[in-house]
């Protein structure tokens, strides 16, 4: 759902609710229904509340939640394959079945139900990992089959190339069947020197054919033969020169390298960047710009770009303060109009554009002056804003010189943003444009159209929303105690904990869907219990020491590299320090040992020297000798008594004869003694004194 604030629209912003009644130049008349008063609101004002996600547009009396898809570019097969495979898979996103059950529900699935009559435990994974890519539909639609590589060799291919290339690129006219003919006569001159399994074969002529027509570009030798503007008509053919009339109906799209290095002074890296630009074709006023810090950009970028080409441009003087004019160009443009390149073919932002009724076209091939416009907006940019920096590239090698850019650079990403915005405001949008087309200021030619031709740019419902449809990554994670933590940093929010301890209360897994664009200031995340997503925001956490502002953009390649960079410098430290400290450490640990011991031995020595012998020789009686117990077995023997023997014990006594014979006084006696009788005789008696 789009809206467009004219008369009848009703929205909510904090507890109040508007509606439009009139427009008043630069204001908006609004009934307060809350209230039931009138009041006066600047457009400026609105559009700020919607960018602050303050503003809920109301349809039907109810908010607005959904974004509508359409499935009008695909056919009623493909749509049909779509639902029946959404189907297939609903139960599983729902989580009514495990994934233990997977299988039974395969093999049980109705026949009729099933995609093109088929369905497997694979393809239902896979239709899983289509779905959780980015939550949508579309997904699942097969993709169309091009055709395929050729199955040929290198070698013939090399021999193939080479025909194509000598008789391709001339201007006097050969036939294709005495090309063939000229390259299957060079394989078999090169067969005659090979054994029978290294024999090269060739190619079909129709292959041959398909191949040059491929690689072969005629308009060169049509030029010579036919001359240009006849080359032109039979390669291009009859083209108008029909442009966009009113504003909003055509945004031309383009990027292109900033001629100007970047450094960030932190770190000292240089980067070129690339700057995406959109304009709008009828009146030249810029849409929006999107910075990258890579070579070409992907379908994020495209997206991320058309997102701030719809996006009111609100609060940029707060965060640029060197900015003077105005710049009020927003909203859903009905085409875009982007170049025949391959990095710009891309199904996601196709899918993006057909979700909110935006045509895409595209130019033919290396015809760049069909979008002349942005074309000349970009090299207007470079050569204002980015060549008459300190470290330009400059356009012209000639020009440069021995210049030394790299050496020179003094400008940060910050203020690469601050220079961006004064250019395109000030130096773009605010400037009068001579051109041949468009004769004005496009920021007053931008408001006289919107006037004369009663357009109200639309905006959908929610930004939240349409952040989160242009939203070009999606992973699963784990929310923490902290968050959930992405390139290295944690992302929390008050509904992000109370979602955690919702799942922790039920006993639920708390792996979680997230999705998030080129902005990493936010991240979406998914709620199962509501069917919604909740926002998370970054923590200043490691932000502070990367010289990164939160006010700003974050860019997520910049944010993953300075991250990597973290990671790669711990694995640059030389760790063996730590190791030669742990071992010192335990000879520290060694040594206080044996010295405690050698301390514990001499204390106990000491004591022992200090302690007073008692015995019966020196006159000690017994009853002050400690430790020894009162009642024992040990008789005193008196000096007469002494002479005696100790007698056997009862035990001994019932034995019918001695264990050992007495010998005669005198006599030497010999006899071989019996231990273990002696032992079994021993009594465990009382010892009695003789």
């Amino acid at each position: 759902m789009f809206i467009d604030f004219k008369y009848g629209t009703q929205f909510r912003i904090g507890t109040n609710l508007f509606e439009v009644l009139r427009h008043r130049d630069d204001d908006v008349e609004l009934l307060n229904i809350t209230h039931d008063t009138k009041e006066l609101l600047s457009i400026n004002e609105i559009l700020t509340a919607y960018n602050e996600k303050k503003l809920t547009v109301l349809h039907e009396g109810q908010d607005s939640d959904v974004i509508e898809y359409s499935t009008k570019d695909y056919t009623d097969a493909q749509n049909d394959i779509m639902e029946k495979r959404y189907r297939a898979i609903e139960p599983i996103i729902k989580r009514t079945i495990r994934p233990s059950q997977f299988q039974d529900y395969v093999d049980n699935y109705p026949e009729e139900l099933k995609p093109n009559g088929s369905i497997s435990l694979a393809s239902i994974y896979r239709w899983l990992d289509l779905w959780y890519k980015r939550m949508n539909k579309f997904d699942l639609i097969p993709k169309t089959r091009g055709p395929k590589d050729h199955r040929v060799s290198a070698e013939i291919m090399n021999e193939v190339s080479r025909i194509i290339f000598k008789y391709g690129s001339k201007a006097e006219y050969v036939t294709i069947k005495d090309e063939f003919d000229v390259l299957d006569a060079e394989i078999k001159k090169i067969n005659l020197t090979r054994a029978g399994h290294e024999q090269l074969k060739n190619v079909s002529e129709s292959t041959y054919r398909r191949i040059r027509k491929e690689t072969v570009d005629t308009y060169e030798r049509d030029k010579e033969h036919m001359g240009a503007n006849q080359a032109d008509l039979k390669h291009n053919g009859v083209h108008s020169n029909a442009r966009a009339t009113r504003p909003l109906e055509c945004m031309e799209c383009d990027w292109t390298p900033i001629d100007c290095l970047i450094v960030d002074f932190e770190l000292d890296e240089l980067f070129r960047p690339v700057i995406m630009y959109g304009i709008d074709q009828a009146v030249g006023e810029p849409m929006g710009f999107n910075i990258i810090f890579k070579k070409e950009p992907d379908a994020g970028d495209w997206k991320q770009l058309i997102l701030h080409c719809i996006l009111p441009k609100t609060g940029f003087k707060e965060l640029y303060p060197r900015v003077e004019m105005n710049w009020t160009a927003y909203g859903v443009p009905q085409s875009i109009l982007l170049d025949n390149a391959k990095v710009n073919d891309a199904k996601e932002v196709e899918e993006i554009c057909s979700a909110l009724r935006i045509g895409l076209r595209y130019c033919e091939v290396a015809s760049g002056h069909q979008k002349g416009q942005v074309e000349h907006a970009l090299g207007d940019l470079n050569h204002k804003a980015f060549q008459g920096l300190v470290g330009s590239l400059f356009s012209n090698p000639t020009e440069k010189g021995q210049y030394n850019s790299a050496a020179k650079a003094v400008v940060d990403i910050k203020g690469l943003y601050h220079i961006a915005h004064i250019a395109i405001v000030d130096m773009v949008a605010n400037n009068f444009n001579r051109g041949q087309n468009i004769q004005g200021v496009p920021e007053h030619l931008w408001s006289k159209g919107l006037k004369e031709m009663k357009i109200h740019p639309q905006l959908p419902a929610k930004r939240q929303y349409l952040e989160l449809l242009f939203s070009s990554n999606s992973d699963t994670r784990t929310i923490g105690p902290r968050g959930i933590e992405l390139r290295g940093h944690h992302f929390f929010s008050d509904e992000l904990n109370e979602l955690r301890k919702r799942l922790e209360r039920e006993g639920r897994s708390r792996e979680v869907l997230i999705r998030w664009g080129s902005d990493l200031r936010v991240i979406y995340v998914k709620d199962e219990f509501n069917k919604r997503y909740i926002e998370a925001c970054i923590k200043s956490g490691g932000l502070e020491r990367k010289k990164m502002d939160k006010n700003h953009m974050i860019h997520a390649e910049l944010l993953e590299y300075l991250t990597n960079k973290d990671g790669s410098a711990f694995n640059d430290y030389d760790s063996s320090l730590q190791g030669r400290a742990r071992l010192e450490i335990e000879e520290i640990q060694k040594e206080c040992k044996l010295e405690y011991q050698g301390i514990r031995r001499r204390k106990s020595r000491e004591a022992a020297a200090n302690e007073t012998v008692a015995s019966a020789t020196k006159g000690v009686p017994i009853e002050q000798l400690p430790g020894l117990a009162e009642a024992m077995n040990i008789s005193m023997l008196n000096p007469e008594e002494s002479r005696g023997g100790i007698k056997p014990s009862k035990s001994a006594n019932n034995q019918n004869e001695s264990i050992i014979e007495q010998p005669k006084p005198g006599a030497l006696h010999v006899d071989i003694v019996d231990l273990d009788k002696i032992a079994d005789s021993w009594g465990s008696g009382r010892k009695e004194i003789i």
